[in-house]
């Protein structure tokens, strides 16, 4: 996930398990967007970041999100949650969807069996040849650099030992989501590449989180 509060920070533990540091901690209910869950105890990994950041837990204590705060200033906060796709999570954006295919379903059978005869270890550079860019999670998060060889127009992520390697931008490519299995996904927009995260917009502050209160306001 893109923290919301430091440009360039990724969240990569996404695991719905109890955290570490939070297996004998007695949590407290709290309240976060709107959602009352059980926040574990500040994770010790992001104080170098300036932040406080604790996971949260659903009433079966599974992890479903975090919590970033400011660590001067614990008002300012951003809430995150854990989305039913990668893509989703990653941007904080739930209309992120699994189109219940992979990308084995867009291939012919000779064209499968090119790539499982190679173990599946180089579809990404066999698609590239095709035209088709995979982007995975990770290429969100730093997007690699596609080289073409000027000579005999075969395209890889390495650059070309002749010296005829030429940059191509994504644009010269149809770019299909792909998660590790390679699922395919649909982006919310069906267009461009969302940003990475030195493009993020600026996030106005909110309002503290709090604790239930067990007594109605007068």
């Amino acid at each position: 996930m893109f923290s919301r509060l430091r440009e360039g920070l990724v969240y990569h533990d996404t695991t719905s398990e109890i955290q570490t540091h939070d297996e004998d901690y007695d949590s407290e209910l709290w309240n976060y967007d709107g959602r009352d869950v059980y926040r574990g105890s500040f994770d010790p990994a992001f104080v170098s970041q300036n932040l406080h950041v604790y996971s949260l837990y659903d009433d079966n204590s599974k992890r479903i999100g975090i919590a970033e705060h400011e660590l001067e200033a614990p008002e300012v906060f951003k809430a995150l949650w854990f989305y039913d796709t990668p893509f989703g999570t990653l941007y904080q954006n739930p209309e992120w969807k699994s189109k219940n295919s992979t990308f084995w379903s867009l291939l012919s059978n000779e064209a499968y069996q090119d790539c499982l005869e190679y173990d599946f270890k180089d579809v990404r550079d066999r698609a590239l040849q095709s035209g088709t860019f995979l982007m995975t999670p990770s290429d969100c998060i730093s997007l690699p650099i596609i080289y073409e060889c000027k000579k005999c127009n075969k395209k890889s992520f390495s650059k070309f030992p002749c010296g005829n390697s030429i940059q191509l931008k994504l644009s010269d490519f149809l770019v299909l989501y792909v998660d590790d299995e390679f699922l395919l996904y649909e982006s919310p927009t069906l267009s461009s590449p969302q940003p990475d995260a030195s493009e993020q917009p600026e996030q106005e502050p909110e309002q503290p989180p709090h604790p239930p209160s067990d007594h109605p306001e007068d």
